[in-house]
């Protein structure tokens, strides 16, 4: 569950919404300017490089990344602050970000973590080291870092890494009236 301080620090904030689908929260649905980046981290950078050239001078929001994320350790449906970011590539090569404050890990990998696209053993061993996977967080968190923009990040997790990956798109769905829920108080 998020920290409700957490909520209190966004509310009335300038933001930024980074949204990797549209079925994770439309534009209509908050009152903040949404990005939508497209999968993966590539994505995530891309857009926001192109957002950053073409801002206003002087335009520093607070950048909050929401999505979905596989978890071995947290229920699907559940939402997670999320404040370290591991870039893991397709041979599991990576380096982190930690942020200040309490909060998660996502591991940000190149495909969706589970036991159809990685051995039952790299899932359980990764499992154990972090909380949460993705596919874009750590992009986000490293232009921030570059950028010294402040950034914030919540996960709504969607599987449980089984490899049974039930209709991500109604999931989605569930976690969306969370999200609006949520950022609605903001």
């Amino acid at each position: 569950m998020i920290d409700t301080k957490i909520l209190e620090t966004l509310r009335g904030e300038d933001i930024l919404l980074l949204v990797a689908d549209r079925d994770e929260i439309t534009e209509s649905e908050v009152r903040f300017p949404v990005i939508y980046t497209g999968m993966g981290k590539m994505r995530m950078y891309s857009a926001l490089v192109k957002w950053y050239e073409t801002r206003s001078a002087g335009s520093k929001p607070i950048i909050l990344n929401i999505g979905s994320a596989g978890s071995a350790k947290y229920p699907i449906g559940e939402v997670v602050n999320v404040r370290s970011f591991v870039n893991g590539g397709s041979d599991l090569i990576y380096d982190r970000i930690d942020l200040p404050g309490e909060g998660a890990s996502v591991f940000s990998g190149d495909y969706f973590m589970s036991t159809q696209t990685f051995n039952p053993e790299q899932v359980r061993t990764l499992s154990q080291k972090y909380d949460l996977f993705d596919m874009e967080a750590y992009a986000a968190a490293l232009f921030c870092r570059e950028h010294c923009l402040p950034f914030y990040c919540f996960k709504a997790v969607s599987d449980n890494l089984d490899g049974s990956l039930k209709d991500w798109r109604g999931i989605l769905g569930d976690i969306r009236k969370k999200y609006v829920e949520m950022l609605k108080a903001l």
